[in-house]
Order: C-alpha cells, then structure tokens, then sequence
C-alpha cells in the first residue's frame, strides 16, 4: 500500500495535506486509524450476526448483505484526535497534526432496509456497532471489542451505509473489509471497521469506546465529558504548502473544506493581516463530500501568511479558538499557515 506520508505507528497514517483537494483521493492515501490492528478475516466465511431488541435474529454473510438495496455516497471522514498536537500543552494520544482527515465514495448496503426485516421492537433505543478487532483497554478486565452506539431515531440512521466497496474497489483489509459501517456528517470513529455484530438495545451503550473514550471534556468539567458524534465545520489551505517557496507575483491558494450541518457554505481567506475575503468555492457531490475552494493573489517577495474559515449551512462558522480538553479532540479552529515568496 502506498502511503505518501509517514506512518506515527503501525495502525495510524496520515493522509498527505494535498490529496484532500483531489476530486478521487487514492485509496492508499487515505489516513488510517485502528486501535487493535487489522484482524485477519475470511471474506467468504465472515458472518455479521443481528441480534438484540428484534422480532428476528439473523446471521449473514457479506452475500447476504448484498441482497438490500444499494447506495452510494462521496463521504468525508475525520478523526476526532485531528490536529490534536495544536493544543498547548498537546493532549494525550495519537500525536495527529494534519492529514487525519480524508473523502472517499463508499457503496453498499443501506442500513435503514434491516427493520423490515429484524423489526425493531419499540423498546429499543439504540444500535451497537461492534468490529471484529478488540483488545486490552484501560479499566476493563476483558478484552473489548470496538464498538460504537448509534440512536435508533437519529436522522443519520437513514444515511448509514453497510460499506464493500470503496472508491469503486473492493475494501482493502486495513479499511475495514469484508464490511464496515459508514456514518456520513459524523466522526470517523463511529464509521466501524470490520463489521460483526448489530445489536439492537434498550439503554444508553457503556462500552469503552462510547463511555470511557472519545468523549470531549473540558477543564473543570464534571463528568465523562460530551460524546463526539457529528464533525464540526473546518477547513484547511492545501496549497501553497509551509515549505513551499513561491515566485512573486499572482499566487494562487486553493483549500478544502468539510464538516459542519447542511453542507459548506461560504468560504473565507484571510492573507497576512488584509480584510477577510469571501472565495470562489466548488462543492463536491454531495453534502457529506468536501468543497474545494480557490483564490488568487498578488504577492511580493517576502514570509506571508494565509488563513481560511468556513462557515456551513446553519451559520456555524470555525472558531478562533476552542478549550482545551483532556484527550485533544474536536480540533476545527482557523489555522493560520505560512510561506516564502521570492
């Protein structure tokens, strides 16, 4: 697999900064993140079992899966810990600066076809994702599953996609094959990867990685802090990069943008310390895609500085700054970026 950025461990790669503004991002480019490694899984063999709060229990296998209608869906996803190494101090945990972030189309089954079939009984409040990866975590005397809980009446549910396929292919083992969920608009780390079990449960879900991990608590906060469910509004310049050193004269600064409710709406930049400027935009297919944005300036020689800020379809716009919180998640605030003109 041909990742074009370092790896900061086996299970974690980055997405390189320019491939984020690609109409396809390659499949080998985009980030990885896992907590217990890549489990070795017989696609032919595999069963995902649906079981819980349900009229009708079921095992299938990925051919049975495929039976349900299909659906296909550019989605951005993002890593809650994205751009964690920014706070000060860093929080604990993956060391991501950049790159924790990238789109693809995923295709496969849609989710919400399984209730004609399972029949969810009224009581049930939420469905519990789990993987087929698990392993030791802090606090629990058993090895853990990864696994994440969904509210059965959320609007996403609808959107949910039982994936196979990604940007066309067949999923690669280390992108969650032979199936795994995708939640469009939401963290990645609801998207589980190796999907083999859909639980349908009457109760707030307390596994470790929905009660414990990935909840966004502030300092003096009481409690295990917020859970991280859909991404915030954000953006990011994508070229000129940092290292970049660029002929004077008319420079043009192109970027990406994701996240946030209804889409992305305007874009603005910002170059050393002139007005906010509102740029030309070019959404993707699709509101879970990202929007690529564009600008042209005149530079003279010298160290500039660029800034871009999103705002989506609600209003929200990214922020200036954001608390710090204990595990460094939930990262979307203006980042300024800089480069040498000669």
């Amino acid at each position: 697999m041909d990742h074009r950025s370092p790896a900061l461990s086996a299970d974690c790669h980055p997405a390189p900064l320019a491939s984020l503004s690609r109409d396809t991002m390659p499949v080998g480019e985009h980030f990885l993140r896992s907590h217990f490694g890549v489990p070795q899984l017989d696609p032919d063999l595999h069963v995902v079992e649906i079981t819980g709060l349900v009229k009708r229990s079921v095992r299938w296998t990925l051919n049975d899966v495929r039976k349900l209608s299909q659906i296909s869906t550019h989605v951005t996803l993002e890593c809650a810990g994205h751009r964690r190494m920014e706070l000060d101090p860093p929080a604990p945990g993956v060391p991501w600066e950049r790159g924790a972030v990238s789109h693809a189309r995923w295709a496969g089954a849609q989710l919400a076809d399984l209730f004609e079939i399972v029949r969810p009984l009224p009581e049930a409040t939420h469905m519990v994702f789990s993987g087929a990866d698990a392993g030791a975590v802090e606090g629990r005397t058993q090895p853990e599953a990864f696994a994440r809980a969904i509210p059965l009446r959320h609007p996403v549910v609808r959107e949910i996609i039982l994936a196979w396929s990604m940007n066309g292919q067949g999923l690669a083992p280390e992108h969650g094959a032979p199936l795994r969920v995708i939640v469009p608009g939401w963290y990645a780390v609801s998207s589980v990867k190796w999907l083999s079990r859909i639980e349908f449960v009457s109760h707030e879900f307390d596994g470790f990685f929905q009660a414990v991990d990935y909840r966004l608590k502030e300092v003096g906060e009481d409690g295990p802090g917020r859970e991280l469910t859909q991404m915030p509004v954000h953006s990011l310049v994508t070229s000129p990069a940092e290292s970049d050193a660029i002929p004077a004269g008319s420079v043009r600064i192109t970027g990406t943008a994701w996240g946030g409710v209804g889409g992305i709406g305007p874009v603005e930049l910002q170059v050393d310390d002139g007005p906010w400027e509102r740029v030309r935009t070019e959404p993707g297919p699709g509101i879970h895609a990202p929007t690529q944005f564009a600008h042209t300036v005149e530079l003279a020689p010298g160290s500039h500085t660029v800034r871009s800020r999103a705002t989506d379809r609600k209003g929200a716009t990214q922020p200036d700054s954001i608390p710090w919180n204990s595990r460094g998640y939930g990262v979307n605030t203006v980042r300024s970026q800089s480069f040498t003109v000669i």
